[in-house]
């Protein structure tokens, strides 16, 4: 290999650039700042698979999005559920046993059919997100758990646990529905939110007999209004 070829090869690697083939919509070219551009197509997408913050995140979603960041890099294993290996599923299951003690289904399928349907614009941190892998686009065949920040945390066959971002192409193509899992806090705010009874309308003030009446139209206004 000639000196300047070399150099150049040298470079690309420090620099983390993938030598794959271009014709791959997988392909992606890393950088030191963790954000990938994805290669295929006429153009390419710039995705973003750094950890989101958990700094604006509270109570339940806090604590599901920090048990599963601490999942990250654990290798992928089918039917795994612990830190030696765990499956797409696995990872959701285990992440909602250890933060919140509730008990998943164990397949993404019943994953799916457990949740409450979610429009994917409406994700909110904790919600699961399911995806058409294999060539029948109608069968769930895996999961993820949105992290925020329009990205998901779920357990790759080829990475192992991973940050994705949802827009990437393929993600895009792949993906099937989205479900929120029904939790503690769900019920309370279900309870706070009934409707609060009409609050009775004052007494009419006492009115001079030299004075004329208030008018029948009067209406008193609830302060909820």
């Amino acid at each position: 290999m000639k000196p300047l070829c070399r150099a150049i090869v040298t470079l690309m690697l420090g620099a983390g650039v993938a030598l794959t083939g271009c014709r791959s919509t997988r392909t992606v070219v890393t950088s030191s700042s963790a954000k990938v551009t994805e290669v295929g197509g006429k153009k390419g997408d710039i995705v973003d698979r750094r950890a989101p913050s958990t700094e604006m995140l509270m109570g339940e979603q806090r604590l599901l999005v920090d048990e599963a960041l601490t999942w990250l890099g654990t290798p992928y294993r089918y039917g795994g559920n612990d830190r030696e290996g765990v499956d797409c599923s696995g990872l959701t299951t285990q992440v909602y046993l250890k933060a919140l003690g509730m008990k998943l289904p164990r397949t993404s399928r019943d994953q799916q059919r457990y949740c409450v349907a979610v429009e994917r614009a409406s994700l909110t941190p904790g919600d699961l997100v399911f995806f058409a892998i294999g060539s029948d686009t109608t069968r769930v065949s895996h999961v993820g758990m949105y992290v925020g920040e329009g990205k998901m945390i779920h357990s790759s066959g080829s990475k192992g646990v991973i940050i994705s971002d949802l827009n990437e192409s393929y993600y895009r193509r792949k993906y099937h529905s989205s479900g929120h899992v029904a939790r503690p806090s769900d019920r309370a705010f279900t309870k706070s939110a009934e409707p609060i009874a009409a609050l009775p309308a004052p007494p009419p003030a006492a009115i001079p007999a030299s004075k004329p009446t208030a008018s029948p139209d009067t209406v008193y206004t609830s302060l909820f209004d």
